[in-house]
Order: structure tokens, then C-alpha cells, then sequence
């Protein structure tokens, strides 16, 4: 007999409500004393154990290292409350993700940290299929140039080619970039929008591939 899944109680629910609508506003999540503030507790210890509970019951990651916002939704808590993900005729639905493991963002192994409703209106026709579609959270300065700032979302076709021009996201060896791919006589490299940061030349040796093309930002107030 298949064991049912554990069943959140109404406290558990109303928390794991904050914590969730906390990461799609602002891509961060709350802090202890945050969530103890609106749970209306007086001691952080309770909001503690209610955080603990989650975990036990499958809804939170243990972190590798505990963290003032180190509260990170499970594959089961995401589906508990996300929309389907589909288009309507304004909106599509897409995950948001602060890191990859591989080249295919789509992987049940890649941990989304983030549900994002983007308008429709934000890309240019044709319009991409949403079923190809996934958000990448900027975690540097490197493309400030082209106004995308450190926490914005870009909004990304997965897509294993690039035409010269194309703002991407790549995996160099074990690193993930977003920079402009360009090419000259000497072959294809990455540019930053932003100075301060060098080209990046893909030797061909070494490991290099495309994940998507950024097609649009997604700026979290």
C-alpha cells in the first residue's frame, strides 16, 4: 500500500503560504523573525519549530549551512501551490532558478526557487512556446550596460544554438555566464555589458555550450 503524503495543518499551510509568495515577490526568502512576525509569534523558537515541521514533512531543503533567508521550497511544495503552467491569452507561467547542475534547466534535479505570471506583452512576436520558456535569476554586474542589474530575472529560451549578437545564458566548463555571444575571425566569444568584466574566449578543448537565449528582463520591485 502506497504511504499518503503527510498533511500540513492550517499554521503549516499559512506559513508555507509566506514563505512561497515571499521567494515569487522578491526572489529572496523571509527570515526567521519575518516569519515569526507574521505568524504572529512572540518567541522565534516557534516559527523555529514550525520551520522544522516543514522539513520533517518533506515541504523545506535542509540547507548544506544554515542562513539568515536559507528557507528553500521543495519539489513537493512547489507543486502543492504553483499555477499550471500554461499560456492564457496574456500570461505565461515559467520557474524561476539561481543556479544549474547541467544544460537542460528543465531537469528534475534543478530546484526551482520561484513561480513567475510574466505578460505576454514582454516578448516579441512570434511568441515563444511557454513550454520552453524559464526564468534565470542575475547574480552579478556583468550586463548593467544593457539594464540588467544584480537579482533581476531574465527570461530565457532554452535553446542549444546562438546566432552572433544574442544575449545567452552558457556554461563554460563549470561555470554559468550571461553575456552577449559574438564571433570574429578567431572564432566565438562572450562579451560582458560592462567593462569592469573581460571577454571570455571558448577554447576548443574546453567545455562550452549553450542553455537559452535571453529574451526578456523581469525586474522585481
Amino acid at each position: 500500500m502506497t504511504k499518503a503524503p503527510p498533511k500540513l495543518t492550517k499554521i503549516q499551510s499559512k506559513a508555507l503560504d509566506f514563505i512561497r509568495s515571499s521567494l515569487e515577490r522578491s526572489g529572496t526568502a523571509p527570515t526567521l523573525r519575518e516569519l515569526c512576525a507574521h505568524m504572529g509569534y512572540s518567541a522565534i523558537g516557534s516559527a523555529q519549530d514550525l520551520v522544522a515541521a516543514l522539513r520533517r514533512k518533506g515541504f523545506l531543503h535542509t540547507p548544506d549551512k544554515q542562513s539568515a533567508r536559507s528557507l528553500v521550497l521543495t519539489q513537493k511544495a512547489i507543486a502543492l501551490h504553483e499555477p499550471a503552467h500554461q499560456s492564457t491569452d496574456t500570461t505565461y507561467v515559467v520557474h524561476g532558478l539561481d543556479r544549474l547542475s547541467s544544460d537542460n534547466p528543465f531537469e528534475e534535479n534543478e530546484e526551482h526557487i520561484a513561480t513567475l505570471r510574466i505578460s505576454i506583452g514582454m516578448f516579441q512576436r512570434p511568441y515563444p512556446a511557454p513550454e520552453n520558456l524559464f526564468a534565470f535569476k542575475a547574480s552579478d554586474e556583468s550586463m548593467v550596460d544593457v539594464g540588467i542589474l544584480n537579482g533581476d530575472w531574465l527570461l530565457i529560451h532554452h535553446q542549444n544554438e546562438a546566432e552572433s549578437g544574442d544575449m545567452v545564458l552558457v556554461r563554460l566548463n563549470n561555470e554559468v555566464y550571461v553575456r552577449r555571444m559574438l564571433q570574429d575571425r578567431n572564432g566565438w566569444y562572450l562579451r560582458s555589458e560592462n567593462v569592469a568584466f573581460p571577454i571570455i574566449r571558448a577554447k576548443e578543448e574546453e567545455n562550452f555550450a549553450v542553455i537559452g537565449k535571453i529574451l526578456a528582463v523581469q525586474r522585481v520591485i
